[in-house]
C-alpha cells in the first residue's frame, strides 16, 4: 500500500490525498492519520493556553462538526513568569484570555478549578476528585489532556489525575510525544493562531507562538509535510 501510494502520487488529485493518507496510515507502521468523530469531549489543561497549543486544532474541528466540546482549566495560570501584575490580577486576566480563546475555537464556555499554579502535584487527590465529578456530569466519550511525560510537573499531575476508565488523547506542549494518531488541522490553523494570540499575559514570558512550530513538524507524519497537524498519544 505504501509503495503503491508513492507510485501514483503524481497522478492523484489534491482533494483525494486526505483519504489516501488515512488509508495508508491504517496499514502502515506509523501513526493513524485522521480526525476522530467524537460527539462529546472534555479537554483538560493545567494552565490557560495549554489547550490551544496542544489540541486547539482538534477542538476547533470537533466543534465545527457539531460536537459538544468542553474545556477545563486546573489552574488560573497565576504564576506566569514575567507578568508584572499581582498573582490575583494575573489570574483574572488569564481567565478572561482563556474564555476568549475558547470562543475563537468554538468550545463551550470553559470551567476553572482554581487550584494553585505550580503545585498541582501536592493537590493530586483534590484534582482527581474534581475531574471525576466533571466526567460524571458531562459524560465525554474521550478526555484530551497533556500526555503523561510532558515536561512540566503540573502537566504530569493533570495526566496522573485522569480517570482510568475513559479513552485519553494525550497532547504535547513542552515535550514531543511518540504519536499514535495525527490530526490534520490545516483547515483551522488560522483560528488556532488567533486563539493563542488571546493569551497576551503568557506572551510576557516568551513568544508562545513559537510552540506552534510542532504543528509544521507533525505535518511530515502522513501529510507529506504539507499544512499543519497535531500529534496525540491515545490510550
Amino acid at each position: 500500500m505504501v509503495r503503491a501510494v508513492a507510485r501514483v502520487k503524481p497522478h492523484v488529485p489534491e482533494a483525494a490525498w486526505p483519504v489516501l493518507t488515512s488509508l495508508r496510515s491504517l496499514v502502515g507502521d506509523g501513526p493513524v492519520v485522521g480526525t476522530p468523530s467524537f460527539e462529546r469531549v472534555l479537554a483538560v489543561a493545567a494552565h490557560p493556553d495549554d489547550e490551544t497549543i496542544g489540541c486547539g486544532g482538534l477542538l476547533a474541528l470537533l466543534a465545527d462538526a457539531g460536537a459538544e466540546v468542553h474545556v477545563c482549566f486546573a489552574t488560573d495560570g497565576e504564576a506566569t513568569i514575567g507578568a508584572s501584575s499581582s498573582a490575583t490580577e494575573v489570574a483574572v486576566h488569564r481567565r478572561h484570555e482563556a474564555e476568549a480563546a475558547c470562543a475563537v475555537l468554538g468550545t463551550r464556555p470553559p470551567r476553572f478549578l482554581g487550584l494553585p499554579d505550580g503545585a498541582l502535584a501536592s493537590r493530586l487527590d483534590e484534582l482527581r476528585g474534581e475531574l471525576r465529578v466533571l466526567v460524571e456530569e458531562l459524560r465525554p466519550q474521550a478526555l484530551i489532556a497533556p500526555w503523561e511525560l510532558d515536561g512540566h510537573a503540573d502537566h504530569q499531575a493533570v495526566h496522573a489525575a485522569l480517570p482510568s476508565d475513559i479513552e485519553v488523547w494525550g497532547y504535547e506542549t513542552w515535550t514531543p510525544l511518540p504519536p499514535t494518531w495525527v490530526v490534520d488541522v490545516s483547515a483551522v490553523y488560522e483560528r488556532k493562531e488567533r486563539a493563542l494570540a488571546c493569551y497576551e499575559t503568557a506572551h510576557q514570558a516568551f513568544d508562545v507562538s513559537a510552540m506552534l512550530a510542532l504543528n509544521r513538524y507533525r505535518s511530515v507524519h502522513g501529510l507529506m509535510g504539507r499544512g499543519h497537524a497535531e500529534a496525540y498519544f491515545v490510550r
